[in-house]
């Protein structure tokens, strides 16, 4: 589905971001991508979509290499969540905003409305179909943002911290729909009891390379795995071993 191989990444500065990554992600797999900031997610999110190409190495996404000149392809089959749903949202209201990719490739607007009233009904944000985007609270605009990927039925998503800024409630429940949608699933998340729940497996990165990769909760519960990588226990199993 996702082939990462020997991916190497330089900022203008000269500054050495990923180097040499490599793995694979199967259809239909949830995989978080864990690390400390500056470790190298976001640019790998932004590597598998193209908004920045890598210099050595490749990305595969079903057998199509990530190039300038497929571009257009690889962005059908995948769709980027951004960290600040604002990113997402510029149109005067959220259906419009859910509605222009589809509109942008030239869908018949009855079928653009059946697919909408089905996402945002899986999503719980009907009532918010006529709402001015830059009026909703965060986790409305989160949910949104969410609605305008899904409703492009990518094969693969990518999520860049899908919980952050979220209240308990709204994450709990968002925790519950990603767990109900069936494509492939690539998270970078600093929320590692939501991947320790959530995904079936996790990368750990450092400093730009593969730290660990293997089955989400033997790595994550590996306290001193998790302190070589500068990270932490999730909370739940802190708290877990505190009592």
């Amino acid at each position: 589905m996702l082939k990462i191989n020997q991916l190497n990444m330089r900022y203008p500065d000269g500054n050495q971001v990923l180097n040499q990554l490599s793995f694979h992600i199967e259809t239909g797999e949830t995989v978080g991508l864990i690390g400390a900031n500056g470790a190298g997610k976001s640019t790998l999110l932004k590597s598998i979509v193209g908004i920045m190409l890598p210099e050595e190495g490749s990305i595969e996404i079903d057998k199509i290499s990530v190039t300038k000149k497929s571009l257009n392809k690889v962005r059908e089959k995948v769709g980027v969540v951004f960290q600040n749903p604002e990113d997402q949202l510029f149109m005067s209201n959220v259906y419009d905003d859910i509605a222009f990719g589809l509109r942008n490739y030239g869908m018949a607007e009855d079928k653009i409305s059946e697919r909408i009233k089905g996402i945002v009904k899986s999503l719980g944000i009907e009532r918010l179909l006529d709402h001015n985007s830059n009026k909703l609270s965060g986790g409305e605009k989160r949910l949104v943002a969410i609605a305008t990927i899904l409703v492009m039925e990518p094969s693969l998503v990518l999520f860049d911290e899908p919980t952050s800024f979220l209240d308990p409630r709204t994450r709990r429940n968002l925790i519950e729909m990603l767990r109900g949608f069936n494509m492939t699933k690539l998270i970078a998340t600093h929320d590692l009891d939501m991947a320790l729940e959530l995904c079936d497996r996790v990368i750990i990165l450092s400093e730009g390379t593969i730290f660990k990769q293997g089955n989400a909760k033997e790595l994550l519960s590996n306290q001193i795995l998790m302190e070589e990588a500068g990270l932490e226990l999730p909370f739940c199993l802190q708290k877990r071993n505190n009592e």
